[in-house]
């Protein structure tokens, strides 16, 4: 599982989605139920019955740059798993 140091980042040769809520929907759709909390500049994914979300940096427009998800004492790899699957499918690479 990503911890507060690694994140996910998109790609410089072919960006990918366009907002948070484009990826909120990949999750829903991975049947990752979530929803989207926004707190001034920044955005937020937060999954159903997870202590864990997804912390996004975005652009002055509101694109997503990047996505780190601090360390969770609910770690579950089927979760995780899931979890790179979706940024997998958009084209968002995992860093450590």
């Amino acid at each position: 599982m990503p911890t507060s140091g690694d994140y996910f980042e998109e790609p410089k040769e072919t960006p990918a989605m366009g907002t948070v809520e484009d990826i909120r929907d990949r999750f829903i759709a991975a049947g990752l139920p979530c929803k989207i909390e926004r707190q001034g500049n920044k955005q937020r994914i937060l999954f159903e019955g997870k202590k864990s979300y997804l912390a996004f940096t975005v652009d002055s427009g509101g694109k997503p740059l990047t996505a780190a998800m601090p360390e969770s004492e609910d770690y579950d790899a089927e979760f995780a798993s899931a979890v790179f699957e979706v940024f997998d499918s958009i084209g968002w690479r995992f860093k450590r």
